[in-house]
């Protein structure tokens, strides 16, 4: 079979490549703004702008993918706020390109979202909730998945939320406590904002189940624990044994931020469970497998 994957230098593809590398024997093509850091004779790699729609079919189409996985995004929510045409491209149009080479192709489309669809009043969400996004990020995403829905392709949407791990492509929620614990800076974290944070792993073994079953649909992908921010933190330092009072509470309020963010946000991953057999881990399990891999040296 043969793997696309878009969005490869994203923090979630360098979880993904790894495990399909282990435990399968597909072909993958890495598709990426830079260089991908992968060696291995059944990769192949192209540096494309992804938002070139004529660039992005000349990458994907000699390649023939059964599987599309669209793990590209501007995920960043003030940014998001304030450059909305870029935040379109990335989280809009690049879909509208993405469905576009998957009907050519006949390929099966997975689609990444977030829990920033909702309006974060009453979560955690399940699948059956309506969607009402109060910012722009969640707007360009959930205009994605009414893309991949409407586009008629054969497609999975896995919504997730506080993605974190030992890639370091980005700097997630956790790896920031992490560094602040290690240049010994005081940060300020939000007691308001909930979530239930996903390890890595998790979704990209959801992924790996959703090729295999050909699971298309919704499902909502996180952790098993339910915190706000705060406890987050609070529990990441006196797991690391860090000093006590390096987080200081506050609340969204009091936060310069260019976009608002859904305060009770988080995903009810049962759906999941049942459907794609896994068992989403709590944050103490995560942290351990974070450690372990920090400490092993794992390929960054």
């Amino acid at each position: 079979m043969n793997i696309t994957i878009i969005g490869a230098g994203s923090t979630t593809a360098r979880a993904l490549v790894p495990m399909l590398i282990a435990e399968t024997d597909w072909n993958l093509h890495l598709i990426s703004s830079q260089e991908a850091p992968y060696q291995h004779e059944r990769i192949t790699s192209a540096v494309v702008d992804v938002i070139d729609r004529s660039a992005l079919k000349a990458a994907v189409m000699p390649h023939n993918p059964d599987v599309i996985i669209n793990a590209a995004a501007l995920t960043n929510v003030d940014q998001c706020e304030t450059d909305k045409g870029l935040a379109h491209m990335f989280n809009v149009n690049l879909v509208e390109h993405v469905v576009r080479v998957a009907r050519s192709t006949d390929a099966y489309v997975i689609h990444l979202s977030t829990d920033f669809v909702f309006n974060g009043e009453d979560g955690p969400y399940d699948e059956d909730a309506v969607p009402d996004p109060i910012n722009y990020y969640g707007r360009t995403k959930l205009a994605g998945e009414n893309v991949v829905v409407s586009s008629g392709v054969d497609a999975t949407i896995l919504r997730t939320n506080v993605v974190y791990g030992p890639p370091p492509a980005r700097m997630d929620f956790v790896r920031w406590i992490i560094r602040a614990m290690d240049t010994d800076t005081d940060i300020n974290v939000v007691t308001d904002q909930y979530c239930n944070p996903t390890y890595v792993d998790d979704l990209a073994l959801a992924i790996l189940r959703c090729i295999e079953r050909r699971a298309t649909g919704l499902y909502h992908i996180g952790g098993a624990d339910y915190l706000s921010r705060y406890q987050i933190a609070e529990r990441v330092v006196a797991f690391f044994k860090g000093r006590p009072s390096l987080v200081a509470p506050t609340t969204s309020d009091l936060l310069d931020q260019a976009a608002r963010r859904p305060l009770r946000g988080g995903l009810v991953p049962l759906k999941a469970e049942a459907k794609l057999g896994i068992r989403f881990r709590g944050l103490e399990s995560g942290l351990v497998s974070l450690r372990r891999a920090l400490f092993a040296g794992r390929p960054q």
